[in-house]
């Protein structure tokens, strides 16, 4: 690179535009739930899930990761579990406790690292967080799907296939944020420490 070559600021990469557009998708997946279209829903369901896949394979793939972007990704995965699953018990797919688990298990990371850190603790993203967000990003498509009128006629059981998936994911929801409350409480030793 050239002393000449504009430097990209640390914000400005593909992935963190990805990351924006997934935000802005959840939303639409919302409003094509609750007006009954399972099917465009399940179409946006699985861009969102793709783009969560791809700003993460851009970022370590073209050297494009950014504070922002390991900020941000999380908090657009969490925002959009938490949307869907509220979208899908809203249309009766989906239990309320699925809910109350993910966003209580959201709530307790929120306070810790605004008690321990005063914002963002700078966490890496566990392989049981990939796991949980894998788990759910199938599931609850295939749950929405399981409601599309010719599945759920001829095809009841895609319904409990879905539900395993997804009850498997919230399982794996509570045990990522239990690792990341450790990691919170560790790395605010370590610097405290230091």
């Amino acid at each position: 690179m050239t002393d000449t070559a504009r430097q990209r600021p640390d914000w400005q990469t593909w992935p963190n535009l990805i990351t924006l557009f997934r935000l802005v998708l959840i939303p639409v997946f919302i409003g094509l739930v609750v007006a009954g279209h399972p099917g465009w829903a399940l179409v946006a369901l699985v861009v969102i899930g793709v783009s969560d896949w791809a700003d993460g394979f851009i970022a370590r793939r073209f050297d494009q990761g950014s504070k922002l972007g390991k900020a941000i990704d999380p908090v657009a995965d969490r925002l959009a579990i938490i949307a869907i699953v509220l979208s899908l018990v809203l249309v009766g797919l989906l239990p309320w406790w699925v809910v109350a688990v993910v966003v209580l298990v959201d709530l307790v990371l929120v306070v810790l690292s605004s008690v321990l850190f005063h914002g963002n603790p700078d966490l890496d993203v566990t392989w049981t967080g990939k796991i949980r967000s894998a788990l759910l990003f199938v599931g609850l498509p295939v749950l929405l799907f399981s409601a599309v009128h010719t599945v759920d006629e001829n095809a009841p059981w895609v319904r409990v296939v879905a539900l395993v998936f997804v009850y498997l994911g919230t399982a794996g929801h509570v045990l990522a944020g239990a690792q990341y409350a450790v990691a919170m409480f560790a790395k605010r030793r370590a610097v405290s420490a230091a």
